[in-house]
């Protein structure tokens, strides 16, 4: 298909987007500590313990053991392996009076010891959470983003996931309750204010956070999770995220009410997606189907008994529910999340006011 063409096709869909829109609007991980080494007559400093839940390499000693004593500890036992093909840890040198256990080994998955640091589980999805959202408005590139961030930027260290939002044609971001929602759950999403809004202001968006977060000056300096990045939009807003989806920085991407028409774009997706769509009344609805049938991907796509409005109007706290639920999972590892959306008793597949398909979930995020 040629540019013309597409662009022809693409504006015609997005007419009829535009024209039921307007009748509905009428910190580092460390290794544990070493263990220091026995009293004078000689004890001895254990070995670091390895993985307990993924095996990798054995847990490690400290790199100098305690301070030596009179004639030294002997040398510290080995450390045990991972549960799968861990090695053992070197033993600790000799040590100070009082010696003691070698340390644990850095945080799982990748060595065993003391879990990553993760954001607190919520109970209701559906309700605020943890923290207070702050809407800026006439902001990122050249002023023109409205940006959703919560007050308690890098909470105890943590860092915020970096999402960044398209809106439906002649939409702005002020209509989506979801994205001060998010907010208030850490995330920080910036949103181009452009009704018309394009994937490459969608990478804008993602580029400007990256400055932000290394710009001394700026209040998000050193905030903000660039390993975990998500892309979502709704209609045409999620046309944008497929154009973008190929983006290396990204880690998910969600699709709201807006399947591909230029078919060419679905195998941009690289990484787990979900796509949300309403029931054949949704003019993206058969776009929805043949793109979950298309991708290469692990994909969660569930249906809502609505139309294509479904987001900006009855339906918008279900789908604001599952989206959270989906991002709190794949962007801050929220694992208490993945029965929500796998396997045949995944909870959005018990309910009955979605409809549930899925693919290619066999690992956890």
């Amino acid at each position: 298909m040629n540019q013309r063409t597409w662009r022809a096709k693409r504006f015609s869909t997005l007419s009829l987007a535009i024209a039921l829109i307007t009748a509905c609007s009428a910190e580092p991980i460390d290794n544990g500590p070493g263990g220091a080494g026995g009293s004078t007559s000689g004890g001895q400093g254990g070995g670091g313990q390895g993985a307990a839940t993924s095996g990798g390499i054995g847990g490690m000693s400290a790199p100098t053991g305690g301070a030596s004593g009179t004639s030294g500890g002997a040398s510290g036992n080995g450390g045990s392996g991972g549960a799968t093909a861990g090695s053992g840890g070197s033993g600790g040198t000799g040590g100070a009076p009082s010696g003691g256990s070698g340390g644990t080994g850095g945080a799982e998955p990748d060595g065993g010891g003391d879990p990553m640091t993760l954001f607190p589980s919520v109970d209701d999805l559906k309700a605020a959470g943890p923290y207070t959202p702050i809407t800026v408005t006439a902001t990122g590139p050249s002023g023109g983003y409205t940006l959703f961030h919560p007050q308690e930027l890098g909470p105890d260290g943590l860092k915020n996931p970096i999402l960044t939002w398209g809106n439906g044609a002649t939409t702005v971001p002020g209509l989506f309750p979801m994205l001060p929602h998010l907010a208030s759950h850490g995330f920080v999403v910036i949103a181009s204010d452009n009704a018309f809004v394009t994937g490459a202001e969608l990478i804008a968006g993602i580029d400007w956070l990256f400055e932000q977060n290394e710009d001394a000056a700026s209040m998000f300096f050193g905030k903000l999770d660039t390993t975990n990045v998500g892309s979502f939009g709704y209609s045409l807003g999620s046309l944008g995220t497929f154009e973008i989806a190929a983006d290396p920085r990204l880690t998910t991407t969600v699709h709201i009410s807006g399947g591909a028409m230029d078919k060419a774009v679905v195998p941009n997706l690289k990484n787990p997606a979900a796509f949300f769509c309403g029931d054949p009344s949704d003019i993206a609805n058969a776009n929805c189907e043949t793109d979950f049938e298309m991708a290469t991907v692990p994909v969660f796509y569930g249906v809502f008994p609505g139309d294509h409005l479904g987001i900006l109007g009855a339906f918008e706290e279900q789908i604001r529910h599952a989206v959270t639920g989906w991002l709190r999972w794949r962007l801050m590892h929220d694992d208490s999340l993945e029965a929500m959306f796998v396997g045949p008793s995944c909870s959005l597949c018990m309910d009955a006011s979605w409809t549930v398909k899925q693919k290619d979930f066999d690992v956890a995020p």
